[in-house]
């Protein structure tokens, strides 16, 4: 196993709405318009973002090992048809839960966000409703990954966080998911000794 810290550095802003208790309390407490109404937008924002006990914000480190995955589908394993998707969850392990998002700069932790308030369809029931999300407009975040040189080579895994820092990005409304938001570049790659 190899050991890499990366750091990579937002080229669009960063989206989140984080799924918790709220929303699943949501449905036998009432209608979630009934809800919305009684909160400010920055209220709504707050309850959907990712935050540390300590109140920094995050994202999943789950989210990283999805990407590298969802980016190893678009290539085959030398000497077999299989997809490389398949085989980078064996491969590739991200060693954080919750890579905090920092500022630019990749060291001073991230102290607001905006809210971004626009309409999304619920596909389940093709409704339109007015959603308010945080959004981070300058963002970069540091974290480790550790790869299993023998299954997949760190070079193939550089390549395959690149490609999809700029194809499916992080966060909600990502370019896997039709919308322009958490596109990144990775600016660090270091192979730890």
């Amino acid at each position: 196993m190899k050991t890499i810290e990366i750091t990579i550095k937002g080229v669009s802003p960063l989206l989140q709405h984080r799924f918790g208790e709220d929303a699943e309390g949501a449905s036998r407490q009432g209608t979630r318009r009934q809800l919305v109404q009684q909160k400010t937008p920055r209220e709504e924002a707050e309850k959907v973002c990712y935050r540390t006990n300590d109140g920094k914000y995050f994202f999943p480190g789950a989210a990283v090992a999805r990407l590298l995955r969802e980016a190893g589908g678009a290539h085959k394993l030398k000497g077999s048809r299989k997809s490389a998707k398949f085989v980078v969850p064996a491969a590739v392990l991200v060693a954080e839960d919750a890579i905090i998002l920092t500022n630019g700069d990749g060291e001073t932790p991230i102290p607001d966000f905006e809210v971004d308030s626009r309409p999304v369809v619920i596909p389940a029931t093709k409704g339109r409703v007015m959603r308010h999300r945080p959004r981070f407009d300058c963002w970069s975040a540091s974290f480790a990954i550790e790869v299993n040189e023998d299954i997949l080579p760190p070079d193939f895994v550089h390549q395959l966080l690149i490609e999809g820092g700029m194809s499916i990005g992080l966060g909600d409304y990502r370019p896997e998911k039709g919308g322009p938001f958490g596109r990144f570049h990775v600016i660090s790659w270091r192979e730890k000794k």
